[in-house]
């Protein structure tokens, strides 16, 4: 899984990269907010029938499969009925010009496609078939960014990810279903349906409150601070986030189905707890200084990049939230394996008050620096579910993070120190800094660790 993360963060690395050179930040930030809207018409198209799926002990039946697709398509047609409906006010509400309203229409008829792909994506989830899962992604994303990126460079602006967004999704479904086929249609079942819904109300209202708190306070955002300041939050943010996306997505996503199946040994789950935060703290601490340090110096060598000149501190405080974030998003996935889906949902009250406390009130007061600066301010609080988790797992917080935070706070000192002698050396002595870190603070249990891995490849080839 992280294999193949790799692949898709450098092809959507590089798409990025390309497109923000060619683009500029408004948009950059027009993309994002139409894409908020469909990620908020996304939460409404299922009501958590894709997790029951997945966290269901048992394996599900067809008329299991066929309830969730059937009530899940329903919903997704009343929602696009509805959206396109809304259209014109939306187009008028945020000023959005053609380009912009058709790229709305392509999103939603990408909607639907994906709404299609949901079954088959939970079958191949539950049987932990993430080779098949990242074969998708990978061919979507390469689909994506080369038709965005040719579309860019011959001038098309926010119309280039039109093609590439309808492309993307077309060819999705259809290696999907080449891929897992199941026994298609409709069909509804009261009995699947209450037992599904058990633990998908819970877990989709945790969902709710993540649209509340990012998606609408996108949409907040964008009429305050405008599409060029959306777009300098949406660089620094997509920049610190990769690693996330590379590392801790691919393990919480496997961690989750995972986990699940092994409840009833708690002894092995909270061994697996530990592996699992020291596994992505290990990996995405050091990838996330690296990309610090790397657009300190770049922004200011590369004239089409000089644009991006004022998202940088936004991205240093982004990178901040990023680190922090390894210590709550695991830890939720954890506890979502565990059943319980209301410590989540009381975590993400308190994660959307601070959002709507801050953000609103900051960005009035300073623009898009302030939303960076209630960025930082909420990262501080990633350290409550980790609390709980530990409460409830008794996992070790030392064994899990002290490798880590230590190796890490030597390399960001030393490429601090060396900062000023350029960027190659700046990256070449920070990361010696890390590697020195790592053996120094945790090297014989980390190769304890490792040990596994390397027994279970070594039999693979």
């Amino acid at each position: 899984m992280t294999g193949g993360g790799l692949i898709l963060t450098l092809i959507s690395g590089v798409g990025v990269l390309l497109l923000t050179t060619f683009l500029g930040p408004k948009e950059f930030g027009l993309y994002g907010l139409i894409g908020s809207i469909v990620v908020i018409l996304g939460y409404f198209s299922d009501i958590g029938l894709a997790a029951s799926l997945i966290q269901k002990k048992e394996i599900p039946t067809t008329l299991d499969l066929r309830t969730s697709f059937t009530i899940q398509q329903c919903l997704v047609l009343a929602l696009v009925a509805t959206t396109a409906v809304l259209s014109p006010f939306i187009k008028n509400y945020y000023g959005l010009g053609n380009s912009e309203y058709w790229l709305l229409i392509a999103l939603l008829m990408s909607f639907v496609l994906s709404s299609l792909k949901s079954i088959p994506s939970v079958m191949l989830e539950r049987e932990l078939r993430f080779d098949r899962i990242m074969t998708v992604r990978i061919v979507e994303a390469l689909i994506f960014n080369v038709i965005a990126v040719a579309m860019a460079i011959k001038g098309f602006g926010v119309a280039s990810y039109i093609p590439a967004v309808l492309g993307q999704g077309i060819t999705g479904l259809v290696l999907l279903y080449i891929f897992k086929s199941w026994p298609i249609g409709l069909a509804f079942s009261k009995d699947s349906l209450k037992k599904l819904l058990k633990f998908g109300v819970p877990y989709q209202t945790n969902s709710l409150l993540a649209v509340a708190k990012d998606q609408f306070m996108n949409l907040f955002l964008w009429k305050v601070i405008g599409a060029s300041g959306m777009g300098y939050l949406s660089w620094g943010i997509y920049y610190s986030q990769q690693p996330q996306r590379l590392v801790m997505d691919n393990a919480s996503r496997v961690a989750f189905p995972a986990l699940s199946r092994m409840q009833n040994h708690p002894e092995e789950f909270k061994k697996s707890a530990e592996r699992l935060l020291q596994f992505i703290c290990l990996i995405i601490f050091p990838l996330v200084i690296i990309i610090g340090l790397s657009w300190s110096h770049l922004a200011f060598l590369v004239p089409k990049w000089f644009k991006w000149q004022p998202a940088l501190i936004p991205l240093y405080i982004a990178c901040f939230g990023a680190i922090m974030s390894c210590l709550s998003t695991p830890v939720t996935g954890i506890l979502y394996a565990l059943g319980k889906a209301k410590i989540n949902t009381a975590l993400m009250i308190m994660w959307l008050l601070l959002e709507w406390l801050l953000k609103p009130i900051l960005a009035i007061k300073f623009g898009f620096m302030g939303v960076a600066y209630a960025v930082g301010i909420i990262s501080v609080f990633s350290i409550v579910p980790l609390v709980i988790a530990k409460r409830i797992i008794g996992f070790s917080l030392i064994r899990s993070l002290l490798t880590a935070t230590a190796s890490a706070g030597l390399m960001l000192s030393v490429g601090l120190l060396v900062h000023s002698y350029g960027l190659i050396l700046t990256l070449v002595m920070s990361s010696l800094g890390y590697i020195i870190g790592v053996m120094a603070f945790g090297g014989k249990s980390l190769l304890a660790n490792i040990q596994p891995f390397y027994e279970y490849f070594k039999k693979k080839l």
